[in-house]
């Protein structure tokens, strides 16, 4: 990955934007990908969509959403201690002894999640916590210590920032799905100065964490011909997974299209042909009827639209750090890139009859 692409990747990654407040990783797309789109509008909601070659018939509409898993104030006791609700799928038993920033209106106040020290436990036994007994410790003297600096609805989140690793590995708290947001921006680097046939919307959506919310309001304004979208996706290939449940899917070995019941079988064949033609690596994953993506709310607008599934392989999904292969997100850009510019919006690849 080129010094240039590495710098926004990093920059968007540490910027906190648990769903509902995604509005500081907006604007840092907003502003990266103004010089290489036409148009850039946003909804009530919160998503931001950069067009470029806008008023074709044939549109596609690539999204990736900006929000990630966090949690938010529920309650202060007496002593000072926080105590929170999940924003997004979050198992806490990962939570103990790790790090949290609260996102307040003053700025950011660092803590860490409690944890009963081993020694105090019975038996030497770990109790698994309820989300309900996870609090937060900003090393507060009492209540009294910080009721006017932090307050309930404050959002949290937890984890670490980016951090390279070996062999162009890297780790990072919210991969899911900042590199999303990442990828559909290099495309529109990639796309600006190529001969278009199509309309290109690329969207950085909102709350996909909690309800996949965003992607349907913003597609059913935009009306795309077809959609893909773009997200992490657990890889398989760290110990005690079992691939027959879960299929084979590998860090650095390429992108990973979705096959299946819900996705377009002709853009799944698109993908793989392009995929192939440009000797890009791929993998294949499958789906049984539910993406689990922004690709399910597309599908459902006005009278549908197909859709299909680009994913980058993620060890740790829905952790404090996430683990990656900056190549394979590099091939993602490649692959998803080359496949807008083979549309010909004279053929239309996507007639089942």
């Amino acid at each position: 990955m080129d010094k240039i692409r590495h710098q926004f990747l990093v920059k968007l990654i540490n910027e906190p934007g648990p769903s509902g407040f995604e509005d500081n990783v907006q604007n840092i797309y907003r502003n990266e990908v103004k010089p290489y789109c036409d148009e850039i509008t946003t909804d009530s909601n919160g998503n931001v969509v950069a067009t470029l070659n806008p008023g074709k018939d044939f549109s596609i509409m690539i999204s990736g959403h900006a929000d990630e898993i966090g949690l938010i104030v529920n309650y202060i006791d007496e002593n000072g201690f926080i105590y929170v609700k999940s924003i997004g799928g979050i198992d806490p038993s990962i939570l103990g002894s790790k790090r949290a920033r609260i996102l307040t209106g003053s700025g950011i106040i660092e803590g860490i999640f409690g944890q009963k020290s081993l020694h105090l436990e019975e038996g030497y036994k770990r109790k698994i916590p309820k989300m309900s007994e996870v609090y937060i410790d900003v090393g507060a003297k009492n209540k009294k210590d910080i009721e006017k600096l932090i307050s309930v609805g404050d959002p949290i989140i937890f984890g670490e920032n980016y951090r390279d690793l070996m062999n162009g590995y890297a780790s990072a708290r919210c991969f899911d799905n900042r590199i999303g947001v990442f990828i559909i921006t290099e495309v529109l680097k990639t796309l600006k100065n190529r001969k278009l046939n199509i309309t290109v919307h690329a969207v950085s959506t909102v709350q996909e964490e909690t309800g996949i919310f965003g992607a349907g309001i913003i597609a059913y304004r935009l009306k795309p011909t077809m959609g893909i979208a773009i997200d992490a996706m657990p890889a398989t290939d760290s110990p005690g997974i079992s691939k027959t449940e879960f299929g084979d899917i590998k860090l650095n070995n390429g992108p990973v299209i979705r096959r299946g019941v819900k996705t377009s079988n002709r853009i799944a064949e698109k993908l793989i042909e392009v995929a192939k033609s440009k000797k890009i690596k791929y993998q294949i994953d499958i789906d049984t009827g539910n993406f689990g993506t922004d690709s399910d709310a597309i599908s459902k607008v006005r009278s549908g639209v197909p859709v299909g599934g680009l994913e980058v392989p993620t060890r740790y999904l829905h952790s404090s750090e996430e683990l990656l292969s900056l190549n394979d997100l590099d091939n993602c850009i490649k692959l998803l890139s080359e496949a807008i510019l083979s549309i010909d919006k004279n053929k239309n690849f996507l007639d089942r009859i």
